[in-house]
């Protein structure tokens, strides 16, 4: 009887341990940005406006595709704030358009045109 009592409560500390480690997961997002990046001083500076958000796991720029990958906790930020974060750096998200001021202040290699 005493054992049946420990192998179920083996049993029921999985399970538990199991939905926890399921609902600490669930809160990672993943998303990917297309940006309008073109050297390795655009890819410093969009990783690094993503990393100062609080939440970001994992931030890459790929040159060769001028997408972000991003994994971060959807319970502190958002792929709209990461978005507003490249924007403010000065480069485009998707289909918005970088913040003008930021774009003038970029290097000249950065600049689109």
């Amino acid at each position: 009887m005493k054992l049946t009592i420990r192998i179920a409560t083996v049993f029921l500390m999985m399970a538990l341990a199991g939905n926890v480690k399921s609902q600490t997961a669930s809160g990672n997002q993943y998303v990917e940005i297309k940006t309008s990046a073109i050297c390795g001083s655009c890819k410093a500076t969009i990783e690094k406006a993503v990393y100062e958000l609080d939440g970001i796991k994992y931030a890459s720029l790929d040159l060769g595709t001028n997408v972000v990958a991003i994994k971060y906790s959807g319970d502190k930020t958002s792929a709209e704030k990461i978005k507003q974060a490249i924007i403010s750096a000065g480069y485009d998200a998707d289909e918005q358009h970088a913040d003008k001021d930021a774009y003038d202040h970029l290097e000249a290699c950065c600049k689109k045109e």
